[in-house]
């Protein structure tokens, strides 16, 4: 065979094995991603209309987010890490919630104003004494609307309760 041949073989399959990043939206606006999802995973994006985001507690004290129908916009930023589907308990999933006025053309919350947005950031996995859900209090929530209607979500944020991978996003629609 050719070595050109084999060559060309090669390089197209290298680039039909790389991940692809999924954006799941409810409307199919145009949309700009930041390079925000770590490699080995997914993420999604979703703008729920007419819901609302309630933070419950469970029996044993636990933080937990309960999205229903209301007349608020939840914003839902989720990553899923790829795994091997043999191995037991090896899902890794992070979300962010926030809940926001349906209304909101431009918002900039910060630290303990992030509060009034009811955010909240979750770890699920197996991860021993390292999962949950968690309310954020430490960095900055921008959403600004262009000339053009086309929204940008953006957002950055810590917390000391438990690791992460996300740490920021930006998705514009």
């Amino acid at each position: 065979m050719n070595v050109r041949y084999l060559f060309l073989i090669a390089i197209g399959t290298l680039l039909a094995c790389q991940s692809q990043k999924n954006l799941n939206t409810q409307d199919k606006k145009r949309e700009t991603l930041s390079n925000y999802c770590p490699e080995d995973g997914n993420c999604t994006f979703e703008v729920l209309t007419n819901s609302s985001l309630s933070l419950l507690t469970d029996g044993i004290g636990q933080l937990y987010p309960q999205v229903k129908k209301g007349n608020k916009t939840v914003l839902k930023f989720e990553y899923k890490r790829s795994v091997d589907p043999r191995i037991a308990d090896g899902g890794y999933t992070e979300i962010v919630y926030a809940e926001i006025d349906p209304k909101t053309e431009n918002l900039s919350l910060s630290d303990e104003q992030l509060t009034s947005a009811n955010l909240v950031f979750g770890r699920l996995c197996y991860c021993k004494g390292q999962a949950g859900y968690f309310r954020i209090d430490q960095g900055a929530l921008v959403i600004s609307t262009a000339k053009d209607r086309s929204k940008t979500y953006a957002f950055t944020f810590t917390t000391d309760k438990v690791p992460q991978r996300l740490t920021h996003f930006s998705v514009t629609r």
